[in-house]
């Protein structure tokens, strides 16, 4: 009896990992090898298997996917990434409220699989990972959305205001409040940057934060109580930063842009 599509592919690494390697395009025996690390005694049996069910083509000393298997393989690479993500760090992803990422970045998690989880030490715990602050530090912008009050950030945007960085600021109205009413001399220093930009959430969200610097991105999820427990996910990685700020410009558009030279005004009455 012929072997299930499903048992073909996911019951063997070999054959899973040959098949995404095949997706960038063909190889021969000895790319194979050297890329997956697999002896030709051991990868051979597999790519029988393959060839047997039309999967993999073999002509001219190389071996591609068919036209049917490159199908097959698009659509188990996100589903691969997703599992990754989940299986990297099961016990975080559990626990988070995910009801504020709206579907279509749910369907894109996979974009996060080389995220790292970063659990902060006791003496720092409100502190950014030092690889953010580090990426920061040499950045020519951020972007950042927060729906919690952190007494340091409104000093630390402005003295990024002073350097000339753009900012990207999407605040709920209960943490841009605090922040006229705690601190308005900080506020009127972003505000006064003509590089700045700041936007009121028409609603609140289940997300702690967001930011994505130049090179790095950082995201903290509430847990299923809503509490904040400091756990961050970071990643340096392309489609994690592209993931970020694309979530960023999402809920730019459900945002209310502040007029900066009238709110000014107000703050200056």
């Amino acid at each position: 009896m012929q072997a299930s599509l499903i048992d073909t592919i996911f019951l063997s690494d070999k054959r899973k990992n040959l098949l995404l390697l095949l997706m960038d395009g063909p190889k021969d025996i000895d790319e194979i090898k050297e890329v997956l690390d697999v002896t030709s005694s051991a990868m051979l049996p597999q790519i029988k298997k393959l060839r047997k069910l039309d999967l993999i083509a073999y002509d001219d000393k190389v071996y591609s996917l068919t036209d049917a298997a490159r199908i097959l393989v698009k659509k188990m690479k996100p589903l691969l990434g997703t599992i990754e993500v989940f299986e990297d760090n099961y016990e975080y992803w559990m626990s988070r409220n995910l009801s504020s990422i709206p579907e279509e970045f749910c369907d894109r998690i996979w974009d996060l699989e080389k995220c790292e989880l970063k659990k902060p030490d006791m003496t720092c715990i409100f502190e950014p990972p030092k690889e953010f602050n580090d990426s920061l530090a040499k950045s020519a912008s951020i972007e950042t959305l927060a729906s919690f009050f952190h007494p340091q950030c409104p000093h630390n945007y402005a003295m990024l205001a002073k350097k000339g960085i753009n900012i990207t600021l999407i605040l709920t109205k209960a943490v841009f409040d605090r922040m006229k009413q705690d601190r308005e001399k900080d506020l009127k220093i972003i505000l006064g940057s003509d590089r700045s930009e700041l936007f009121i959430l028409k609603e609140d969200v289940t997300i702690g934060s967001i930011s994505v610097t130049d090179n790095i991105f950082m995201i903290a999820l509430f847990n299923k109580e809503m509490v904040l427990d400091h756990l961050k996910l970071t990643s340096s990685d392309p489609q994690a930063l592209q993931w970020g700020s694309d979530l960023i410009d999402h809920f730019k558009k459900l945002s209310i842009p502040v007029e900066k030279e009238k709110m000014l005004q107000e703050i200056n009455k």
